[in-house]
């Protein structure tokens, strides 16, 4: 029998990679638009370049190695969108593509490319981009805002509620708003209501597995519940769980298949690990967008948590076998 080796993820539904990547990308595409009825033009221009930046980078580092680019691998499209959408509207587009440009070139291919990478490189894009131009990442215009496609950016330019929380504040943005993403914040990471439909669409094409998503937003709503920073224990958990990119990472970025956890049985204890790393970060961190720093911080625990896992189901099948002989040998 001649077995063709294949590299990882490994997925063992009827779903490929591509249709995998597909799914994401409808929903990404929706988001898109929901950010241009936002913000124009100009959002669709920071997609577009974060997209070609990101799809070139991949070719070259492919050329590179000594392989043929595929048109059938949509991973850097997918890491385009989530880096542009993440970011606010006004941003720069020196800087979209300087993310795009880390994302693949230092986060994905030095590992060995497609589902070898240990680090999320849309994570590691933005918190590149992060580090470099805080003041320029984390300023966000007011929706509905005229925002030129080309030239100076001259809309006012404001903090989101994750600052106001990060410093002691309560927001002033109703519930209403943050359901509807009618404040400022990433173009495509505030409507809640829609990124909550998505992850049921995502759930339901089982496209993300149940445990990941649902452990990690289940840990950060606890935490927010026990330690509240915004007036009333509810008020904590709505806003915690609404402001910044948190329920945007925990739908697309911390369910990427090649940086979680093999088994089913672990996505639970990583998505608890990664919720209250999280919720550390945004507590004591020096960012209020802290999550892709958890993110890449959790995803270094991944083998980790696959190796005790392993040696867990290990030992309850060495048990269980010791079990069915000792029954055995008592009824003989």
């Amino acid at each position: 029998m001649q077995l063709n080796k294949r590299p990882a993820p490994h997925i063992r539904y009827q779903e490929s990679n591509r249709t995998l990547m597909s799914d994401i990308l409808i929903l990404l595409f929706v988001l898109t638009v929901l950010a241009f009825l936002f913000y124009g033009r100009r959002a669709l221009m920071v997609c577009a370049v974060s997209v070609v930046t990101a799809v070139l980078s991949d070719a070259v580092c492919i050329l590179l190695r000594g392989k043929r680019p595929s048109l059938r691998d949509l991973s850097p499209v997918v890491t385009g969108m989530l880096i542009a959408l993440a970011m606010p509207a006004a941003v720069p587009y020196y800087i979209v593509a300087a993310a795009a440009v880390f994302a693949i070139a230092i986060a994905k291919h030095p590992f060995g490319g497609l589902g070898n990478n240990l680090f999320n490189p849309a994570a590691a894009g933005f918190a590149f981009a992060a580090i470099c131009w805080p003041d320029q990442v984390f300023m966000y215009p007011q929706p509905f805002d005229h925002i030129p496609v080309f030239g100076q950016v001259t809309s006012i330019l404001s903090r989101n509620p994750a600052f106001v929380l990060q410093h002691g504040g309560i927001p002033s943005n109703g519930i209403t708003e943050m359901l509807l993403g009618n404040y400022p914040g990433p173009m495509g990471a505030t409507n809640i209501l829609v990124i909550l439909t998505c992850l049921g669409y995502l759930l339901f094409r089982r496209t993300v597995r149940w445990q990941l998503p649902l452990s990690f937003l289940g840990t950060c709503a606890v935490f927010a519940w026990v330690f509240p920073r915004a007036g009333s224990n509810i008020q904590s958990v709505c806003y915690e769980m609404m402001s910044g990119i948190l329920l945007f990472g925990a739908v697309f970025v911390l369910s990427d298949p090649a940086t979680s956890p093999k088994r089913d049985s672990s996505y639970a204890a990583y998505g608890v690990f990664a919720g209250i790393i999280t919720m550390i970060f945004r507590y004591f961190g020096g960012f209020e967008e802290s999550m892709p720093f958890a993110i890449l911080f959790s995803n270094a625990f991944v083998p980790v948590i696959d190796r005790y896992n392993e040696a867990l189901h290990r030992w309850i099948r060495r048990k269980s076998l010791e079990t069915r002989k000792l029954k055995k040998t008592q009824e003989v």
